[in-house]
């Protein structure tokens, strides 16, 4: 049966009908007069091709087929009305889903722990699965409804996806601490030195081996990662040098030791945002979520005004200053947590993309 030959008025008469046994009384219960709900009634029957409800000495008895559709006519009914209804007003305590989050563990790093903490007191019925990006990108998983946000560096984005800046970071060099003294390497000792690549998209190459390449240089790359977090430790570990997103550089220096230097090739500033369909612009519980993301991001990611912080702080193309500092403790610092960062290997997808070292 086409539905749209129906009308649905009919099931509402129906609905009475059932309910009051009674043609007057149900016609009174929605506000038609008896004669409309007897000519329903005659459309009902019609429709269904079956009596539906007969006379008796109680009124009227539903039949058979009367009884089987009362259900489902009932609830098809509610639903209706919910959906016509008010929309309550929103709370992030009523929450009761799965935020489902794609993020490189760059910006699990930085973000991860605050936001968990942020959204068990404000949300406390929010669930959270964070997953990492597939071989085709955060685009594409938000595009099939596989997440409802994402965390990267947006690039090349559709008209249907949306983004907003979290916070801007930049690549630094690490070392092991006294290796090459207050001044930071030469390009020369940079590029004699053993290197520890983070390559995301598993490439063999990134930003500054092509730097190196136009002034007819290329250094050792001794070891390959895809993940920055463990960087850190092979350089403490093996005495190899790094170039990593500042974030990451600040968080673990005074932890194993490592000094913090301005490499002698330009680096990339990246911005990570935070990424998402256009389809949850108004949803006030999606909304809700990229606001507390958002503003865990801003808490965060603030860079204090020490030297070692400042040395770190984004520079929008500005070169020639002191880009060399031991590493010291910052307890009073919100910033000393790695972020989601640019790598070498950039030969990723839109919507997690990272400059490679």
């Amino acid at each position: 049966m086409n539905i749209s030959s129906v009308d649905l008025n009919l099931l509402v008469a129906f609905d009475a009908l059932m309910g009051e046994r009674n043609v007057t009384r149900a016609a009174r219960r929605v506000g038609l007069t008896q004669p409309s709900m007897s000519n329903a009634l005659s459309r009902l029957r019609a429709l269904f091709d079956d009596e539906l409800f007969v006379r008796s000495g109680r009124g009227m008895e539903p039949t058979a087929r009367a009884q089987s559709l009362a259900p489902l006519v009932g609830d098809a009914l509610r639903r209706i009305e919910q959906a016509l209804a008010p929309a309550l007003p929103f709370s992030p305590l009523d929450i009761d889903r799965v935020l489902r989050l794609a993020m490189t563990d760059n910006s699990m790093a930085v973000l991860l722990v605050d936001l968990v903490e942020q959204l068990r007191m404000e949300a406390p019925k929010l669930d959270m699965h964070v997953l990492s990006s597939r071989p085709t990108g955060m685009l594409a998983m938000l595009d099939d409804g596989e997440i409802d946000l994402a965390v990267g560096v947006a690039s090349e984005l559709e008209t249907r996806h949306r983004s907003q800046p979290l916070y801007t970071d930049r690549l630094v060099g690490v070392a092991r601490r006294g290796r090459f003294g207050p001044d930071g390497p030469s390009l020369e000792a940079f590029c004699a030195a053993e290197h520890v690549l983070v390559a995301p998209r598993n490439g063999t190459g990134g930003t500054i081996d092509r730097a190196l390449a136009a002034r007819g240089l290329q250094r050792r790359v001794l070891l390959t990662v895809p993940q920055f977090v463990f960087a850190p430790y092979m350089v403490a570990k093996a005495d190899l040098v790094a170039c990593l997103p500042a974030r990451i550089a600040l968080a673990k220096a005074e932890l194993l030791d490592l000094e913090i230097f301005e490499p002698p090739v330009d680096m990339p500033e990246f911005t990570v945002s935070l990424i998402w369909h256009g389809r949850d612009d108004e949803d006030p519980a999606h909304r809700f979520l990229r606001e507390t993301i958002a503003a865990v991001a801003e808490r965060v990611t603030a860079l204090g005004n020490d030297p070692l912080h400042d040395m770190c702080r984004p520079r929008s193309g500005e070169r020639g200053f002191a880009c060399f500092a031991q590493a010291q403790a910052h307890p009073n610092d919100t910033a000393s947590t790695p972020g989601p960062v640019a790598s070498e290997e950039d030969e990723t997808r839109t919507g997690d993309r990272v400059p490679a070292e």
